[in-house]
C-alpha cells in the first residue's frame, strides 16, 4: 500500500479453474496469514468479512501457491502450469498524515 493510505480488505474470490492441486495462501500486510486452502476443496470460492482486514502503509496482499499437480479441465487437454487467480474487494483510506 501507498505511503499514507491502508487497504480495508473485505472480499476475497479465488478461482482454481482446471482442478489444479497443491495450496493456495493469501496473506495481508506482514506476515499476516488470512487464508490457507487445499486447491483440490475448490474451483471457485468466495470470502466476505464483516470487519475489514486493515492492510497497513507499505504492506501488501499476496497469494502464494505450492502447485503439486496441474489439472486437467474435462474435455480438454492437460495444461502446462498451474492457473489460479485472485479478486480483491475493499476500501482504500487516508491514514494520519496521508
Amino acid at each position: 500500500m501507498p505511503a499514507g493510505k491502508a487497504f480495508q480488505l473485505t472480499d476475497i474470490v479465488v478461482q482454481n479453474p482446471q482442478g489444479d492441486a497443491g495450496t493456495l495462501v493469501v496473506s495481508a500486510g506482514r506476515e499476516t496469514r488470512v487464508l490457507s486452502l487445499g486447491l483440490e476443496n475448490f474451483r471457485d470460492s468466495d470470502y466476505h468479512f464483516v470487519t475489514p482486514i486493515v492492510v497497513p502503509a507499505g504492506g501488501k496482499v499476496t497469494m502464494t501457491i505450492d502447485c503439486r499437480k496441474v489439472g486437467k479441465p474435462v474435455g480438454a487437454q492437460t495444461p502446462s502450469r498451474c492457473a489460479e487467480s485472485m479478486f480483491l474487494g475493499g476500501t482504500m483510506r487516508n491514514t494520519e498524515g496521508g
